[in-house]
């Protein structure tokens, strides 16, 4: 059907730049300069009005594709990365201006099956592909005048809302560019079964995340917030998402064998691939996860239906004769609404950035943990579009040598030249050099070390005039080529740095951004000090048993007088203690002065008897210490520490034990075993303590001899150490 569009409009017809003057005028986030402590990456340019790229034209940007030399080159480079990456099967599509031009497909749906994969017949799950298909819907209710994408979406929602905050409020502009301000969060997204999936509103409203920055400052990608815009269309709508894209956009598009239905509908499910995992070095069939934030990532579809909404992009919204935005939307949905610095490529209305050459490309790609990966690529100048998926999480590696290669071969560049030397001495070279960690972390759940680890970070440091990175690939050389703005030696990137009233906060390449992190919570840092904690525990809770068995191997070996004096005890320095000492030594010790081996003994008195005349406080207090000291002896202090060591290290290896069996799962949808297993960081903490009054009374009583009550303080040092670990990642709590 065509889409029937009213006559009010946010897009003139004819204009690439919305015609609401709140587009322009009213640009939020970062571009506000008012406020002295916002980050500004070198100036930063913000979430704004869509600007217009200084970007070619399709007739200015050469390109090369003919397609008879089209099928051999996609043949033999598919043919050897599924070969090279164990990838069971895959699809590939290319656009050219109104037609797909080449679609093919490789490998097999199912292992053993003998099933080829067809380009138009097999579905292949798109994950995050699903996004642009939200943001192309967000924008056709932009055209109809009914959102504005720089109003607080609250204003707009009906079935969840947005706590207020003393930040700036969260827009549709700030969703589509992901600088909404939201920690990641786990929860809400992959559950083991199509029938765990809880209504979306009740999802957003359940599962949302923490906003740990304002809006419009800094990209951090959000599933949670490409669902709370497609809750935005149905709640506007009326219509719940998965029936207005179907309506809008995969209808319209003739898009007959897609969707965003979770389980498949029967008549599509028998053409589904399977997803599998090879990274491990075997494939293995992947499970069959659900996604909870649907919109965010639910689409099915074969890369022959994904490549037609690439022709609405590139063919000014028309497929077919059938339009789905006007050619102005398309023009401002392509336009740059967010980038860190001006010297940057940035974030379109929902799609990524990336500079190619002399042209621009648009993208956005898409994975289920564990299986499927996909790719959309759009290069507007050229009216060209490229579409990967592969059932096998090898995609990963392949896809984006893929696309590079595919760029280099039909869109070629000229390279120059010209390799950038440093002109000397970098600018503020000394504030530059540090750990910079990704900003898509859940901040305040028990997803914190995950997602810390999926995040990566950059080591940076200076030599010899250059800025040195790490990303954790080997080294990359950058020349500064004005303050804070850097060129790849060896390359074509481009990085910048952001401050904060002055201070180097923050590192952006392209539209990533990475923040400094202090020494202390550097993941080298909380290794070393994980590992100095566990050997510390360790040398308790083995050490105290082997000193124990070698006393009884020596005491048993020994005649009967020698292994009873308490000589070989104390020489020891190990003897627990717990035993009443004679009454006769004990009325010849003073507070003043005792007795010289009193470090030997196991336990000595060093008060007197409280006096006659002691009031009734003193009496109480006296009975409550005697309590505290029956209680914490000197050998229950040691099983105290050892159980307590034991509840650390079961936490550890029950979360891994419980992992293998929910690897996907387990901090989205955590299993009623994990939240057992997460009662005993809690138990270890009141042990900890515990155990530090037991290291306090050990000085004071002077329990055990010297060396001993220092290995004691040591072990609880350690144990307080590895808590303040568990601290630091969230994991002294419940799952939530």
């Amino acid at each position: 059907m065509t889409r029937r569009l009213p006559r009010r409009r946010l897009l003139a017809g004819g204009s690439s730049l919305l015609a609401l003057g709140a587009l322009t005028d009213r640009g939020s986030g970062a571009a506000d300069g008012d406020d002295p402590n916002r980050v500004r990456p070198s100036e930063t340019v913000g979430t704004r009005g869509p600007e217009r790229t200084n970007e070619l034209s399709a007739d200015d940007l050469e390109i090369d594709l003919e397609v008879d030399d089209l099928e051999p080159f996609v043949d033999d480079l598919m043919e050897t990365h599924l070969a090279d990456h164990d990838i069971v099967g895959a699809a590939v599509a290319v656009a050219h201006g109104d037609e797909v031009v080449f679609a093919n497909g490789y490998g097999e749906t199912d292992v053993g099956s003998g099933t080829a994969v067809e380009a138009d017949e097999t579905l292949f799950r798109f994950g995050s592909v699903s996004k642009p298909f939200v943001w192309t819907a967000a924008m056709q209710l932009i055209e109809d005048g009914r959102i504005d994408p720089h109003e607080d979406v609250n204003r707009y929602l009906e079935s969840v809302s947005i706590p207020e905050t003393d930040d700036e409020p969260i827009t549709m502009a700030h969703l589509a560019t992901h600088t909404a301000g939201f920690e990641e969060r786990f929860r809400g997204t992959w559950v083991d079964a199509p029938d765990d999936i809880r209504p979306l509103p009740t999802v957003l409203s359940e599962a949302r995340p923490e906003r740990v920055r304002p809006p419009g400052e800094v990209v951090s990608y959000s599933n949670y917030g490409t669902a709370l815009a497609a809750q935005v269309v149905a709640d506007v709508t009326g219509t719940p998402f998965e029936e207005y894209v179907e309506r809008e956009l995969l209808d319209p598009l003739g898009m007959d064998r897609s969707t965003f239905a979770q389980p498949l509908p029967d008549d599509l499910a028998a053409d589904a691939a399977t997803g599998y995992s090879s990274l491990t070095g075997t494939t293995m069939e992947a499970p069959g996860l659900a996604l909870e934030l649907a919109p965010a990532g639910s689409l099915s579809a074969t890369v022959t239906d994904v490549a037609r909404l690439a022709r609405a992009h590139l063919g000014d919204g028309v497929v077919d004769d059938e339009r789905v935005l006007e050619a102005a939307s398309i023009d401002g949905l392509h336009d740059q609404w967010f980038t860190h610095h001006e010297a940057l490529d940035g974030v379109a209305f929902g799609l990524f950035e990336d500079s190619h050459g002399d042209g621009r490309t648009l993208w956005h790609n898409g994975h289920v943990p564990g299986s499927f990966y996909a790719d959309l690529l759009l290069v507007p100048a050229a009216d060209l579009g490229l579409v990967l998926a592969y059932n096998t999480d090898g995609g990963q590696q392949a896809a984006p040598a893929f696309r590079q290669a595919f760029l280099e071969e039909f869109l070629p560049t000229d390279p120059g030249d010209d390799t950038p030397e440093p002109e000397g001495r970098l600018e503020r070279a000394d504030e530059l050099v540090g750990t910079y960690r990704g900003t898509r972390i859940a901040e305040s759940t028990m997803a914190r070390l995950p997602s810390t680890l999926q995040a990566g970070s950059v080591d940076v440091t200076v030599d010899d005039g250059y800025l040195v990175t790490d990303f954790g690939g080997g080294p990359d050389r950058w020349v500064e080529r004005e303050p804070l703005v850097f060129e790849e030696r060896d390359g074509s990137g481009t990085l910048a740095f952001g401050t904060t009233d002055g201070k180097i906060t923050r590192l952006f390449v392209g539209s990533q951004a990475f923040e400094r992190v202090s020494s202390h919570e550097s993941l080298s840092v909380h290794a070393g000090l994980a590992g100095a904690t566990a050997v510390g525990m360790l040398s308790g809770v083995v050490g105290w048993p082997l000193a124990r068995g070698w006393r009884w191997i020596r005491d048993d070996g020994a005649d009967g007088s020698a292994s009873g004096s308490d000589g070989d005890s104390n020489e020891d320095g190990d003897r627990d203690g717990d035993e009443e000492p004679d009454s006769s030594s004990n009325t010849k010790a003073t507070a003043s002065e005792p007795p010289a081996d009193a470090e030997d003994d196991p336990v000595v008195e060093t008060s007197a008897e409280p006096s006659a005349d002691s009031d009734s406080n003193s009496g109480s207090n006296s009975s409550s210490a005697a309590s505290l000291r029956s209680l914490l002896s000197p050998t229950r202090a040691r099983w105290l520490a050892g159980g307590t060591i034991a509840s650390l290290f079961g936490f550890l290896l029950g979360a891994v034990a419980v992992f293998l069996f929910n690897p996907y799962t387990l901090f989205s949808s955590p299993p009623s075993s994990f939240r057992v297993v997460s009662l005993l960081p809690i138990v270890g903490l009141v042990g900890t303590a515990l155990a530090a009054i037991c290291a306090v009374l050990a000085w004071r009583d002077r329990w055990w001899t010297l060396p001993s009550r220092l290995h004691y303080t040591l072990v609880v040092l350690a144990m307080a150490g590895f808590c303040w670990l568990l601290a630091y990642w969230n994991f002294l709590g419940l799952p939530v």
